[in-house]
């Protein structure tokens, strides 16, 4: 049987955009070929910039593939293409005999009657300066494994005729918000521009699927860019399609020095663990000054739990990055309790905006054609509206099918 990673070619993409995400780079480089999954690293290589792996399907000459990807601007940089030294992807290794002394072998020497060493590439132990043993790129030394870059060893095999959702097709869209807020603030959105909808579900990361009445409310909607523009940097219909993994992370950064307590520390240090959507802004007033919380966008389902050193005027400063372990959802979702208010899961960026104000007054929008059909939404003082300009209008009024 074939080796299920013999037909893939792994690239090493350097230079990303700062708070590049999977999902990003693989729409970026999707028209060179069939990808199969992409990886963007919390690190920065040895010239201090993002870098990640791209895995294509079926490639017919992977320098070809180099030669066109190399050079392609995501935003404002430049891609810097190779092919991923030591993937396993790219190492034939399912077609070589096992040699209990290829480890003895210099660095460079055929293995198996093929050349081992490569030319002008780089594996990530040389991007991030980790070979095992100190002596440089491989020489002889087994290389780290990656825990989350490796292949998983179990398998399911689903069957082909199974697909979830098919109900919905024709009369959902999936759509990727511009920014944290937004999403968060959607079905304020929809009641001020009196849009109705079935359902609002989050997908995760940014996105949420959304589904209308019937297929005409769909396809108007999708038609009305000047409408939904400004709110999504995508908006497709649902068709069955598979998206990149995404999630919010909510970040508690202990142990700041006071002296360094500054939404643009904070939004530095968030950085380093992927794109952030949320800083604390107004900081003189808070009571606690002992954590600060950052929402940031991820590309994988691995907990954050690590040490950052803050280095200013040539002193060293040890804080401790945690994420929460709390399931976070948007409200835009419209989950209620029992007796009519929000569910205990309330979005800590409405919160933010919320504290401080003197009351909240509960509105019932109805956003559906049946009794019972209904969100809870608030009006919020013009203490959150100052400070979020999507919250300044609050009367929906009668709403209507789009």
């Amino acid at each position: 049987m074939e080796h299920p990673l013999s037909n893939i070619t792994k690239l090493f993409v350097s230079n990303l955009p700062q708070g590049c995400t999977p999902w990003e780079l693989r729409k970026c480089l999707e028209g060179f070929g069939e990808i199969s999954g992409t990886y963007v690293a919390k690190k920065r290589d040895k010239a201090g910039c993002r870098f990640g792996f791209v895995s294509f399907k079926e490639v017919v000459d992977s320098k070809e593939l180099v030669k066109n990807i190399t050079g392609v601007k995501m935003g404002e940089n430049k891609l810097k293409v190779n092919v991923a030294r030591y993937a396993v992807e790219n190492s034939g290794l399912s077609e070589l005999p096992e040699d209990k002394t290829k480890y003895n072998r210099a660095a460079g020497q055929p293995i198996g009657g093929r050349p081992f060493h490569l030319r002008d590439v780089r594996s990530y132990s040389d991007v991030v300066g980790n070979s095992i043993g100190g002596g440089g790129p491989f020489m002889g030394h087994v290389v780290k494994p990656l825990g989350d870059m490796r292949e998983p060893s179990k398998y399911v095999v689903v069957p082909d005729r199974l697909g979830a959702f098919k109900s919905l097709f024709g009369v959902s869209l999936v759509g990727r918000t511009v920014d944290l807020e937004t999403l968060v603030d959607f079905d304020w959105l929809l009641c001020i521009a009196k849009i109705l909808v079935a359902n609002i579900q989050y997908l995760g990361g940014l996105s949420i699927l959304i589904s209308f009445h019937d297929e005409a409310s769909a396809n108007k909607f999708l038609e009305s860019k000047v409408v939904w523009g400004p709110w999504f940097s995508r908006l497709d219909p649902w068709n069955g399609q598979s998206f990149p993994i995404e999630r919010v992370a909510w970040l508690r950064l202990i142990g700041i020095p006071l002296h360094l307590f500054e939404p643009e520390v904070m939004v530095q240090v968030g950085e380093l663990f992927g794109k952030v959507l949320h800083a604390p802004k107004m900081i003189e007033e808070d009571l606690d000054l002992s954590v600060c919380s950052v929402a940031v966008l991820v590309g994988d389902a691995g907990r954050i739990n690590d040490v950052v050193s803050l280095r200013w005027n040539k002193k060293n400063y040890r804080i401790w990055v945690e994420e929460e372990h709390e399931v976070w959802v948007p409200d835009c979702l419209g989950v209620s309790g029992s007796d009519g208010s929000k569910a205990s899961m309330s979005s800590p960026v409405v919160e933010l905006h919320r504290s401080g104000s003197e009351g909240l007054e509960e509105s019932s929008v109805k956003v559906g054609e049946g009794e019972g059909e209904e969100v809870i939404g608030f009006n919020l003082e013009p203490t959150h509206a100052a400070s979020n300009p999507m919250h300044e209008v609050r009367d929906c009024g009668g709403g209507h099918v789009f």
